[in-house]
């Protein structure tokens, strides 16, 4: 990865880090002063609240990820999908060491603080869970890099020119509908005939490109 796009990927998701961090106290302040005013303070929903909490946080902070990586563009190279994973994992592990900290404050709250150890693994198993999304869909991230790196220039602008056509098409249908007796048969079908021609153009481009 070049080295200014990851400066500014380190930074974005330190950025996106202390926001899920300033969210997080933020709802945990907010459901702490509801729970108190129902009487519900000390019992087990004020865990499971914070739980959620934690959760949302965690898959947010994976998808600033995901977003980030398709909106910078970087150029594909193998090592690409490592990088942005260990960018990930560290911004991930900030994270989670500030969250437990509320998760065992909620423990607290309710009454009962041995039950941060014994419901860690669950916290830990989701956030496991939301890895096993986040690689999964950062290789599907990856792979479209890869593919849009390799396309021919002639082939994206084929895509460019078949989504014209097509945007056209979808003026003349609904020209044609407000005005049926309009001629607008005919246009429609010549367009017809090019869209499916420079989708094989495309076809073709892509088994040439691979």
């Amino acid at each position: 990865m070049h080295p200014e796009i990851k400066e500014n990927y380190v930074e974005k998701l330190r950025l996106a880090t202390l926001d899920k961090i300033d969210e997080l106290e933020n709802k945990f302040k907010a459901m702490l002063a509801l729970h108190s005013a129902k009487g519900r303070l000390g019992s087990g929903d004020t865990i499971k609240k914070t739980m959620d909490y934690i959760a949302q946080g965690n898959a947010d902070l994976y998808q600033v990820t995901i977003d980030h990586l398709q909106s910078l563009k970087p150029e594909f190279h193998p090592q690409l999908e490592h990088e942005v994973q260990a960018l990930a994992k560290s911004a991930q592990e900030s994270f989670k060491t500030e969250s437990l900290i509320y998760f065992q404050k909620s423990t607290e709250h309710a009454r009962n603080p041995k039950l941060y150890e014994r419901l860690l693994p669950d916290v830990e198993a989701n956030m496991e869970a939301e890895l096993a999304k986040f690689k999964n869909s950062l290789n599907a991230a990856v792979l479209q890099l890869k593919l849009n790196n390799h396309m021919p220039p002639f082939t994206k602008f084929l895509w460019g020119i078949e989504a014209v056509l097509l945007l056209i098409s979808m003026f003349i249908a609904g020209m044609w509908y407000k005005e049926p007796t309009g001629n607008y048969e005919p246009i429609l079908v010549i367009l017809g005939l090019i869209i499916p021609l420079i989708a094989v153009g495309i076809k073709f481009g892509a088994k040439k490109a691979t």
